[in-house]
């Protein structure tokens, strides 16, 4: 039987006392410290929205289209220590409606082990963000609660995946998710707030100070885009690092992290094998989304986090809380499979452990060298494949559709059908 997690009321208090004491101990508001310096600068005409003197000065600059200077307009009535407490307390409360859309919703279910093998996965990914204040758990609890909703509140998933989309651009990628039949008035939602964002600046800057900012965000990103080395974020932790490390011998931008190339290509050369790497891996992904069964949605969802991990440009380690989302739902996946004789069901239970022991025992690591070797190498990159390909075998062997097809009101006591899936 699938253990139930603890009372929701001793869980809550824990959480929010944990998410007040980071609030006021932990954040560091490194990225914070970016936007806040970026909207008092640009609103008190002390700096220019985008280029080397935004923000907080090269390569600290801001790179958020000109909507968000809107979204983050109240950050001017805060000191930058009273904007970063609201803020980090605004980011958990952001988490914990996701996580409980995730359970009371969605209805994801884990017995003990499931949830000590995803806090273990979790642990440096959660200290990380709550230390650095990125707008990076913002967007994904938006994204991951857009994707439960998408069958039953259109409106509010087009909504919020147009805010993630505003910010960060890249989550463009998780629409394949909402083009099923039963998600498509999401996508039409999507597109029309995404439109109403996007031009709700010109009634603020005007039509002419609106198009210069385009273009001058459009330079900045294009300026870090054509960047053929990780200059700006550096380890990286995506497809695009990897390669560059690997196949280059492209020096760190940190000259402590030690060279791990095995070829010496053009910088140039590693950006287009990415390129190609990237359309043919999201193109696969995109497929299978949409040929998938209603069923096996959910798992799909979950999986859609680590390909964005994988595959988005710039993913340092400090912004994979993008992965929470992911090892949420292949915890509840390896709740439901552990019963399960399906040989695929149990080397996806085996693999999910083992990804959550190369992420813990990298959070336990403090030895400098080691951990600047480990990152160097992308020990998260690979144990995040090795996460992808716990979900691939967990869909081939059905497991998705156990919690799917229970009744609502049973899904904390569901057993697979194992014999369906053999």
């Amino acid at each position: 039987m699938i253990e139930r997690i603890p009372r929701p009321s001793a869980a809550l208090i824990a959480l929010v006392l944990a998410a007040i004491a980071s609030a006021l101990f932990l954040a560091k508001d490194v990225d914070l410290r970016v936007y806040w310096l970026g909207v008092n600068g640009f609103f008190s005409g002390t700096r220019p929205a985008y280029g080397p003197r935004s923000g907080l000065g090269f390569p600290m600059e801001y790179r958020y289209p000109p909507v968000t200077y809107l979204l983050l307009y109240p950050l001017r009535f805060a000191s930058l220590r009273v904007a970063g407490f609201w803020w980090m307390l605004a980011a958990w409360a952001n988490a914990l409606w996701s996580l409980w859309l995730a359970l009371r919703v969605r209805g994801l279910r884990f017995n003990r082990v499931a949830v000590l093998a995803c806090c273990g996965f979790l642990l440096a990914y959660v200290v990380l963000a709550v230390r650095y204040g990125n707008v990076q758990p913002f967007v994904i609890s938006w994204i991951f609660a857009a994707l439960i909703l998408a069958e039953s509140h259109p409106r509010w998933s087009g909504l919020l995946l147009a805010l993630a989309v505003s910010f960060k651009i890249w989550p463009v990628m998780f629409l394949p998710l909402l083009l099923k039949r039963t998600r498509i008035r999401s996508a039409y939602w999507f597109a029309g707030w995404l439109a109403v964002l996007w031009t709700l600046p010109l009634a603020f800057f005007g039509a002419a100070e609106y198009a210069t900012l385009l273009h001058d965000w459009y330079v900045a990103v294009r300026r870090v885009g054509e960047t053929a080395s990780e200059f700006y974020y550096f380890p990286g932790q995506s497809l695009r690092g990897i390669l560059l490390r690997y196949l280059t011998p492209v020096d760190p931008p940190l000259s402590y992290f030690p060279h791990v190339n095995l070829l010496e290509l053009s910088p140039q050369t590693a950006l287009r094998i990415w390129m190609l790497g990237n359309v043919v891996l999201y193109g696969c992904f995109a497929v299978g989304v949409l040929r998938s069964g209603l069923g096996r949605l959910w798992a799909w969802d979950g999986l859609a986090f680590v390909v964005y991990s994988l595959l988005e440009p710039y993913a340092v380690k400090s912004g994979l809380i993008s992965l929470a989302p992911a090892a949420l739902t292949a915890a509840c996946l390896f709740t439901l499979s552990e019963s399960c004789h399906h040989r695929a069901a149990r080397w996806a239970n085996r693999l999910f452990v083992t990804s959550c022991a190369i992420s813990f025992g990298q959070a336990v690591l403090q030895y400098k060298p080691w951990q600047r070797l480990l990152l160097s190498y992308g020990l998260d990159f690979w144990g995040n494949l090795v996460l992808t390909c716990a979900f691939l075998l967990w869909i081939r062997a059905g497991v998705p559709e156990e919690l799917t097809e229970a009744p609502e009101g049973e899904r904390g006591e569901l057993k697979p059908n194992c014999a369906k899936m053999a």
